[in-house]
């Protein structure tokens, strides 16, 4: 595979600074801060979810509140129109004792709804506290998880500000780099895990301590200046520098 000299070795920085950043990253994952804001995040979505069913629950509490409250205020209303014309003894006594009749129902009826009335009430009550409840545990998972961070941030700043000079530095580079070798250097860092390149001195592949079919030594041998190799042992770019 052709490559220069100058991007072989823009090639090598690169590898260095992947690795590094590969470092920082480990770690900035091994801190104790980190688990902790991953438990807390974790902890913060079920207390989510746990609110969107709480809120929904409530709503519908509401509903069957305002149902019977307006059941209630239909029968009220009823009942004061027909105890204003029972009081006003128009119509036959047939017709007066039919509407105390109704009226003892609506009054039984009444009865029944105002009770109905006080359970969905207290119901709502309690659906809205538990609502109320989880925004609480919400507020005070969010307060933990600032806390955690600013603690994260304080112990971690040096290694986060050379994670960022480094990705900067990265993106420089590989911008330089011929792009058919960097889409190479990219699919071997994805197959090994983040080793893209190596660098082989002589029958030595610095870093490593390797044992390569002969083949494969005898075509590093025979590299030309503005050559390199793809190792299929490694599964890495192979780059001469001696």
């Amino acid at each position: 595979m052709k490559a220069s000299r100058e991007d072989q070795a823009k090639l090598l920085e690169l590898q260095q600074i992947d690795t590094r950043i590969l470092q920082l990253k480990a770690a900035r994952r091994k801190h104790p801060a980190v688990k902790t804001m991953e438990a807390l995040a974790g902890r913060k979505n079920d207390l989510q979810r746990a609110t969107v069913t709480a809120r929904s629950h409530a709503n519908d509490t509401q509903r069957d509140v305002k149902r019977v409250e307006h059941d209630l205020e239909r029968l009220v209303s009823r009942q004061d129109v027909m105890s204003e014309r029972l009081a006003a003894g128009k119509g036959t006594h047939k017709d007066l004792q039919a509407m105390q009749h109704e009226l003892n129902q609506m009054a039984r009826r009444r009865d029944v709804l105002e009770n109905e009335l006080l359970e969905v009430m207290d119901v709502w009550e309690g659906a809205k506290e538990k609502v109320a409840e989880l925004e609480r545990q919400i507020e005070a998972v969010g307060a933990d998880e600032e806390k955690s961070q600013a603690q994260f941030h304080e112990a971690m700043g040096d290694v986060e500000d050379e994670l960022q000079e480094k990705q900067a530095k990265r993106d420089q580079l590989s911008g330089e780099i011929d792009g058919e070798l960097i889409d190479e250097y990219e699919y071997c860092r994805s197959r090994t895990g983040g080793l893209g390149v190596l660098e082989a001195k002589g029958r030595q592949i610095m870093g490593m301590t390797v044992s390569l079919p002969e083949s494969e030594w005898h075509d590093i041998a025979m590299l030309a200046a503005d050559e390199v190799l793809v190792s299929e042992e490694l599964d890495a770019i192979i780059i001469k520098t001696e």
